[in-house]
């Protein structure tokens, strides 16, 4: 690594200037913070990256990301191609095929499903909010503003889709030991305290209590209803309005609640260890692809009792939503 790192210097020098890539390759290898990764640790990297390194079109085709939108993913992947290219040359050709998985699954049954239900849909113009899910359930949703909101360890169940399972009640950070590593330790000092550790680096989890969240994007995206297993999509053109009716519905019910909203803010547990400040509105890289829109609610006072699904009614939204369905 150090020998690749002065040989961009060197480049650099000679050519008064180098490629786009090649800064973030030289980035890396200045402060390799992978190096202490497990091998499992970095597949599961690789493949929460990848997802955000490529979209589906509305033509039904897969596309890079664009850079001018954000290169904060293919920054990351650069960083994965060094580290794998210095543990064992190239990028494994096993954990390539593992994170194309999720994306093989758009054209399981040809033309992708979002790009089937959006075909001949005209988005309005303006700020949006998008449900997916099933038909059965969006349907009342817009008929009679029923809906029902979940708590976030309910978010857990090991039976939900990939792109659906997460600890929402768990932040985990790594702390890299790559330091340590290239000096030959086998310890960090933390705050006054000596940490061993072994063939990976050191987990810190933030854990919070549990709260109730809804989950919505800020977008129309034509991966969304084969990731959320969705049929239908309902297509909120008034967000403001519609968040004030959600919250209003719950305080009326939930008085000595407080009522948290928007964008969730996403962050990388090896780089981001104060981009957030509420964990709540806060998850994991690997999701940012969705772009997920949220309302949650947390109690004024801890709550001794395991938190259940509630039920709310906002009233009719046929005004400023459309179902879309396939």
């Amino acid at each position: 690594m150090a020998q690749r790192r002065i040989a961009y210097e060197r480049e650099a020098a000679q050519k008064n200037g180098v490629q786009r890539h090649e800064v973030w390759r030289h980035a890396y290898l200045s402060k390799p913070y992978l190096v202490g990764a497990s091998d499992e640790i970095l597949k599961e990297r690789f493949k929460s990256i990848f997802m955000n390194c490529v979209e589906l079109t509305k033509e039904g085709k897969i596309a890079p990301v664009s850079l001018e939108s954000t290169d904060e993913f293919m920054v990351a992947f650069t960083h994965l191609d060094e580290e794998y290219g210095a543990r064992q040359g190239e990028l494994p050709v096993d954990v390539v095929a593992e994170a194309r998985l999720p994306i093989s699954k758009y054209f399981e049954e040809g033309v992708p499903p979002g790009v089937r239900m959006f075909g001949n849909y005209r988005t309005p113009d303006g700020p949006l909010l998008v449900k997916y899910g099933r038909r059965q359930f969006l349907e009342p949703m817009l008929n009679a503003g029923s809906m029902r909101i979940a708590n976030a360890e309910h978010y857990s169940n090991p039976g939900f889709l990939d792109s659906i399972r997460d600890d929402e009640t768990t932040r985990n950070y790594f702390i890299p030991t790559y330091m340590a590593r290239l000096q030959g330790r086998r310890s960090i000092s933390i705050e006054g305290r000596e940490l061993s550790f072994g063939d990976d680096d050191l987990i810190l989890p933030l854990e919070v209590d549990d709260y109730y969240l809804l989950s919505l994007c800020t977008h129309i995206h034509h991966r969304m209803p084969t990731d959320f297993d969705a049929d239908a999509a309902l297509v909120i053109n008034r967000p403001v309005h519609f968040v004030q009716r959600v919250v209003s519905a719950f305080l009326a019910q939930y008085p000595e609640w407080d009522a948290l909203e928007g964008p969730v803010i996403y962050y990388d547990p090896y780089q981001d260890y104060k981009k957030f400040k509420v964990p709540e509105m806060a998850k994991h890289i690997g999701y940012a692809y969705q772009k997920e829109f949220r309302i949650a609610f947390r109690p004024k006072r801890r709550v001794s009792t395991s938190l259940e699904p509630v039920m709310l009614s906002i009233g009719r939204m046929t005004e400023y939503a459309d179902l879309v369905a396939l």
